[in-house]
């Protein structure tokens, strides 16, 4: 590699340097933006193999970073608007959009599901609400029944010790009638 070549790039210590970032960090960086532009070889390389980083580069990453903590975004995500992306990324995109609406519906049918379950529940409520009122009901007939059933059973007692003793009386005549005679 010639000098103005060289100078031209950032090696991964230098450039993790200017991120503020481990070089570990800065590799998993390299590694989404090769995922998603589909090319091993989006960064150059030097004679042991290394990656090196242009000033462009850096600036995409700082920018990639920030969008990346934006609410309900990933570093991938963020990758996929900045850099180029690969034909074989927008196959996974699409299988991913089959994903999410395969999602969407199966959380449907779950709410779908739910909703049933507690028209059922609010059904249940009811019938048992309605057995619990006639339970009550038939308890009340029942101890009307009970206390008719009492009083008509002391009448026929107190009718039946009546007829007693007015056989007795009858039998016996009237108690002065015992020392009358």
């Amino acid at each position: 590699m010639s000098k103005a070549k060289s100078s031209k790039f950032l090696t991964p210590a230098k450039a993790a340097e200017g991120l503020g970032i481990s070089v570990a960090t800065l590799r998993k960086y390299s590694l989404i933006v090769e995922h998603t532009t589909g090319n091993t070889d989006y960064f150059e390389r030097n004679s042991q193999n290394n990656r090196l980083y242009t000033a462009k580069n850096i600036e995409d990453f700082k920018q990639m970073v920030e969008l990346g903590h934006r609410p309900k975004m990933t570093l991938d995500s963020a990758a996929k608007q900045i850099f180029p992306v690969a034909e074989g990324a927008n196959k996974e995109s699409d299988s991913s959009d089959v994903e999410i609406t395969e999602l969407k519906k199966t959380l449907e049918d779950l709410r779908s599901n739910d909703k049933k379950k507690d028209e059922e529940i609010a059904d249940l409520k009811q019938k048992l609400a309605d057995a619990k009122e006639e339970k009550d009901s038939l308890q009340s007939q029942f101890d009307r029944y009970k206390e008719e059933n009492k009083k008509n059973q002391d009448a026929v007692i107190k009718e039946k010790v009546n007829e007693q003793v007015h056989e007795d009386n009858e039998k016996s005549g009237h108690w002065w009638n015992r020392f009358v005679k």
